[in-house]
């Protein structure tokens, strides 16, 4: 299994733990100061971090999960959801498969990105 088919991999293992798990545990993410967090805010901080270190640090597996916790609420951020409901609404799920689409078709792209 090449490198690109292990993100892909590992990318769409975070997604579906990810998506089990706030099914399962719903309960409100933390608030900080009447701001109210979410998991794709963790992840895509992350995927910034990663890639500013990216001369100096690469590390697949973290890069995987990071890009997995945010996939998992796109279509909430591009509906602008609110609601749990909203996050497992047949238009979040369909604007997720498409972006798991671009992501299996740009998987040696964005590693190669984070690489070089």
């Amino acid at each position: 299994m090449t490198i690109y088919d292990k993100y892909f991999l590992i990318t769409m293992i975070t997604i579906l733990i990810t998506r089990v798990l706030v099914y399962k545990f719903n309960k409100p993410s933390p608030t900080i100061k009447n701001f109210r967090t979410h998991h794709w805010m963790f992840g895509f901080v992350f995927s910034i971090i990663l890639f500013l270190i990216s001369n100096f640090y690469t590390n697949m597996y973290l890069l995987s999960i990071s890009n997995g916790i945010f996939l998992d609420e796109i279509g909430l951020i591009i509906i602008k959801g609110k609601t749990h409901e909203d996050n497992y609404s047949p238009e979040s799920f369909m604007i997720l498969i498409f972006f798991i689409l671009l992501l299996f078709i740009f998987r040696e792209s964005i590693i190669n990105f984070y690489s070089n």
